[in-house]
């Protein structure tokens, strides 16, 4: 399952990284919905994908895959 949840990340990430500012018209969308994406698969520690919005000109945030450290933090040991 956590697999899965890597998987979907990783993805969230790459749309991010080359078609999230242009398809995300409405300023901070993109991480309303990494952080509902991230809680819904990882509970509170989801959460932490709202650091993106510290980079209110969205043009860093797309080169940090976020999503994806939060899957990898929260892989099962």
């Amino acid at each position: 399952m956590w697999t899965a949840k890597l998987i979907a990340c990783v993805l969230y990430d790459f749309f991010d990284m080359t078609a999230g500012r242009a398809l995300f018209a409405v300023p901070f969308a993109g991480e309303i919905i990494g952080c509902g994406l991230g809680y819904a698969m990882f509970g509170k520690n989801g959460l932490w994908y709202g650091l993106e919005a510290i980079d209110f000109t969205e043009q860093i945030d797309g080169f940090i895959p976020t999503a994806t450290i939060i899957a990898l933090a929260n892989r099962p040991s």
